[in-house]
């Protein structure tokens, strides 16, 4: 009697920690697409992999704040890539912390940056902090912290 009641409890306790990681990674497919997405300077993938509709999606860059995916994309994204003289050469995210509790999950990553602004190289690190969602497309993220 005790071997039946332990099989239902291991068999969810497997099922659950194989969702647990499939989740890790899915979130972090997500995070690599978008920053993949931007270090490409491709606006519409990055779009792809955020909550897009109202204000769902927020970001804190350094001091800036944008509330809403259009007013990122339309007064933060979009000029800085059409600005002249402006060149990414390296973005990318790495080092992921990742946590996922239900629909939600959090991450912290480390930003390296490689770019050119009217032919001056120049090269940063930085700090990002993420909040994704769980939808019914997978994961789309929430809220940006980056500085």
């Amino acid at each position: 009697m005790m071997k039946i009641l332990l099989l239902p409890l291991i068999g969810s306790l497997v099922l659950s920690g194989a969702a647990i990681a499939d989740d890790t990674g899915d979130v972090e497919a997500v995070l690599e697409a978008y920053s993949a997405a931007l270090a490409a300077e491709d606006v519409a993938a990055a779009e792809t992999r955020v909550l897009s509709e109202g204000t769902e999606f927020t970001i804190f860059e350094g001091s800036g704040r944008n509330i809403g995916w259009a007013d990122y994309r339309d007064h933060h994204l979009a000029p800085e890539f059409a600005a002249d003289g402006f060149d990414i050469a390296v973005y990318d995210w790495r080092d992921y912390a990742i946590h996922v509790d239900g629909d939600t999950a959090t991450a912290t990553f480390t930003i390296r940056m490689e770019y050119s602004v009217h032919g001056e190289d120049r090269e940063r690190d930085a700090s990002g902090t993420a909040i994704l969602t769980r939808t019914g497309d997978g994961w789309r993220i929430r809220h940006l912290h980056t500085s």
